[in-house]
């Protein structure tokens, strides 16, 4: 694997490097945290290569019919395929654009997440994808924006496919995935993850986007929030 390279997370419409649209309320929240990989690594990110994010939730609605008292829940992202990283040759910002992919959350009463290393390994991604489907949705669009610096985004839009959520009062709202951290350096990473994911999967009325800007994307959604 490549060297894993470091950079934060957002599943929102990017107008332009540096600001970001966001929905102006959101109906129910799921936060969690957790570890990204990319089969043959993000530097650089090659056609053909696939990322992965493997999560634990920290935080979950109501909406969602979760008790994190007993339960465990989980996410997991897959199948998204890179169309390989395009550079800007001034800035250093490396975009990717993804096609496919689909995002999950489960729900169990077995608390057995483990990341292990080298994923995918015998422990992730399978003990992120057992128990009850809470929520499953298709991306239908997914782009990566990794800064030279270290700091990034990665932005999309969901389709909701199924789960038991999608019996509840959300079942047409919009769907989109956020969050933010900073340069990694002397966090603690399992060997063979690339990236340390720390955000919030939204689900949203159907209202007007409000634009906001990386450095206030990031007093929102910093890392260990």
């Amino acid at each position: 694997m490549k060297q894993g390279l470091k950079g934060s997370v957002i599943a929102l419409s990017v107008l332009a490097i540096g600001v970001f649209a966001v929905r102006g309320a959101a109906a129910a929240v799921v936060d969690y945290v957790g570890y990204a990989y990319e089969t043959g690594g993000l530097v650089p990110s090659d056609p053909g290569d696939q990322l992965a994010v493997a999560c634990t939730v920290s935080q979950i609605d109501p909406l969602f019919q979760v008790d994190l008292g007993t339960q465990e829940a989980t996410l997991f992202i897959e199948g998204l395929v890179s169309q390989g990283a395009t550079v800007n040759q001034t800035t250093g910002t490396a975009t990717t654009l993804y096609t496919g992919g689909t995002i999950a959350v489960y729900a169990s009463f077995d608390h057995n997440h483990d990341w292990g290393v080298s994923p995918p390994n015998p422990t992730a991604p399978s003990t992120f994808i057992d128990g009850d489907l809470v929520f499953m949705g298709d991306f239908t669009s997914f782009t990566l924006v990794m800064q030279a610096s270290g700091s990034g985004v990665f932005q999309g839009t969901i389709d909701a496919t199924g789960g038991t959520a999608l019996a509840g009062p959300c079942s047409d709202c919009s769907y989109t995935i956020a969050g933010t951290f900073n340069d990694l350096t002397g966090a603690n990473i399992p060997a063979g993850y690339d990236l340390q994911v720390d955000g919030i999967l939204d689900v949203d009325s159907a209202v007007d986007n409000e634009n906001i800007s990386w450095g206030d994307l990031k007093s929102q959604f910093s890392a260990g929030n």
